[in-house]
């Protein structure tokens, strides 16, 4: 997926993001925090970093707390 600025004016509204003059990137982790992800996922696939280890996980849905491990090499 290419990330693009967006010029129509309205904000971006897919996959339940709903903030930014760009699309999302789906390869860069886009929270961190330390330790397994508690909080529930921004939006679909959304991957956050745990700053203690470094192991990446990637949201299954948005608003779900549902994680998985899904390093990047």
């Amino acid at each position: 997926m290419a990330i693009v600025p967006n010029k129509d004016g309205q904000g971006i509204k897919a996959n339940g993001h709903t903030t930014g003059d760009v699309d999302v990137s789906y390869c860069i982790p886009s929270t961190s925090a330390s330790g397994f992800p508690a909080s529930p996922a921004l939006f679909a696939g959304q991957l956050q970093v745990d700053s203690a280890t470094g192991n990446v996980y990637r949201g299954l849905a948005k608003g779900a707390t549902t994680w998985v491990e899904s390093n990047i090499p």
